[in-house]
């Protein structure tokens, strides 16, 4: 299924289509050294062809090592950072915070170790099914976020909703199809052979539900939220 990501034939291409601006995002939004939390497979360090000068991979042992069978270059709990105050530039928490469990210990942690005026880049699902389990724990509205940043002291720069409403439901429908017939096909039940179905059925969801996005704006109902936050400045003393 991988070589199918950036193909409307993969269920979750409209998801996946965000990661063709993600990069860009991040390339334009934050400075070097960037803290990439919950690192995983490390996508944007290769992606943007990042040295180990410019970039720090940092997931917990169980997480790198059992999923995504990778090394970090620090294992470490987002709770907390094994790193000095005011050290870093960026942080990059991409659908990490929907799994910790205590998200604000991980937003005190980020506001620590960043410098005065550094940034972070936070992506998180809102409307999305279980994953990852046991360790799916949240769901947040923009409000939410919003008010969980500005709580532990940073400002909003940016947040963009991701995912127009019919293209959350083209997600949606596209997952529970080819979730179905995975388990029908675990199960040997013959309709299992609805798979050969799904090859014309998942692009067409695809294709339709992003053409009437593209004819629509509304923001009431996306998949998820990216958000550039930035560490509030001291005011200088008098």
């Amino acid at each position: 299924m991988d070589g199918l990501r950036q193909t409307p034939l993969h269920p979750q291409w409209l998801a996946l289509r965000s990661e063709n601006t993600l990069a860009a995002f991040v390339a334009r939004n934050l400075d070097r050294p960037i803290l990439d939390i919950g690192c995983g497979g490390m996508k944007i360090k290769h992606r943007l062809k990042l040295s180990k000068e410019e970039y720090i991979g940092l997931d917990y042992p169980a997480t790198a090592e059992g999923w995504y069978r990778t090394r970090p270059d620090i294992f470490a709990d987002g709770q907390r950072l094994p790193i000095k105050p005011e050290t870093i530039n960026s942080v990059l928490l991409l659908n990490v915070l929907e799994h910790i469990p205590d998200p604000a210990a991980c937003l005190t942690e980020i506001h620590r170790v960043l410098k005065a005026g550094g940034v972070c880049i936070i992506e998180v699902p809102f409307l999305y099914p279980l994953h990852d389990e046991p360790l799916d724990f949240h769901r947040w509205t923009r409000h939410g976020l919003s008010q969980l940043c500005q709580r532990h002291g940073f400002e909003i720069v940016s947040l963009t909703p991701l995912g127009q409403p019919t293209e959350t439901v083209g997600l949606f429908v596209n997952i529970a199809l080819s979730k179905s017939t995975l388990t029908l096909l675990e199960k040997k039940n013959p309709l299992a052979l609805m798979m050969i179905v799904l090859v014309i059925v998942v692009p067409f969801i695809n294709l339709f539900a992003r053409l009437l996005a593209m004819m629509t704006s509304d923001n009431f109902m996306p998949f998820g939220y990216r958000l550039l936050i930035r560490k509030k400045r001291q005011p200088n003393a008098s």
